[in-house]
């Protein structure tokens, strides 16, 4: 049992890994989640009495074995994941009654969670996405649909590598600078750095 379980995250990590070469600009890793990020992620959500929760870019599901241990044992989580291969791997890994992994595009939440049956505001959003990498418009459009399923006062966690604003290199667009604060500034009133 330890040895296929093993073979089985080991190959996981190594998909992830590859991922990482073969669509950089979705992927925007290299390596999973590791547990101080992930312990500070969940911790700033704030998910006690959280009912709804969403998170975006799961990946291997490492941040979500985290939200699934300290979330309400009556609240659901929604995990949106483009690609089909890591949706397919966290499915293999993870079995919660609470947990609904959707393949889906995080610019098209408001759809992709009234298919999943939640119609109401989400207490929290917490997201790994790659934001530095994206095309404008499609980080634009992510912000404007968390917007519109975030409830009042309610946390939306995003990291941010601070190489980010030294460097970043993506296919389409070369080496550029990217700066969170400023992009998050437009959309949210109140931003806190961890």
């Amino acid at each position: 049992m330890f040895v296929k379980r093993a073979f089985r995250e080991a190959s996981q990590a190594w998909s992830f890994f590859r991922s990482g070469f073969t669509s950089w600009e979705t992927t925007a890793s290299f390596l999973p989640s590791q547990r101080f990020l992930v312990g500070t992620l969940v911790d700033a959500a704030k998910l006690a009495g959280a009912r709804n929760i969403v998170e975006l870019g799961p990946g291997l599901g490492h941040v979500t074995s985290k939200i699934l241990e300290r979330m309400p044992h009556d609240s659901r989580l929604f995990s949106i994941e483009i690609d089909p291969a890591m949706v397919e791997a966290m499915a293999s890994k993870l079995s919660d009654p609470r947990l609904e992994i959707i393949e889906g595009d995080a610019a098209n939440l408001p759809q992709l969670l009234k298919a999943a049956g939640c119609d109401e505001p989400v207490d929290a959003v917490i997201s790994s996405l790659g934001m530095s990498l994206l095309p404008a418009d499609v980080r634009e459009s992510i912000f404007h649909s968390i917007k519109a399923v975030l409830g009042p006062a309610k946390p939306y966690v995003q990291y941010a590598y601070f190489h980010a604003r030294v460097v970043v290199w993506t296919g389409s667009r070369g080496f550029s600078q990217f700066n969170i604060r400023e992009h998050l500034a437009p959309h949210f009133q109140q931003m806190h750095r961890q």
